[in-house]
């Protein structure tokens, strides 16, 4: 990755569930565990139940309220997290 791919991305750990959003050819991109998830599978629920990543406007959003996360929201040129 070069350096500037490597400063616009987040990285997010919930338990054991690893999720990192990062721009790509300028589109968010969401990888879980390692796995990218294409933006036509979203909404995308985990397994466990404890979180699940939907399209938002320009950017996704990660929800996982049971675990204090009401909302991160990565985009292009915004991050938020409530």
């Amino acid at each position: 990755r070069d350096q500037t791919q490597e400063q616009n991305q987040i990285n997010v750990k919930i338990a054991d569930i690893d999720i990192d959003m990062y721009p790509r050819n300028s589109v968010v991109m969401v990888m879980v565990n390692g796995i990218e998830i294409p933006i036509s599978n979203l909404p995308y629920q985990h397994p466990t139940g404890k979180i699940q990543i939907r399209q938002k406007g320009e950017g996704i959003a990660l929800h996982a309220p049971s675990h204090g996360l009401q909302e991160v929201y990565f985009g292009l040129n915004a991050l938020k997290v409530k």
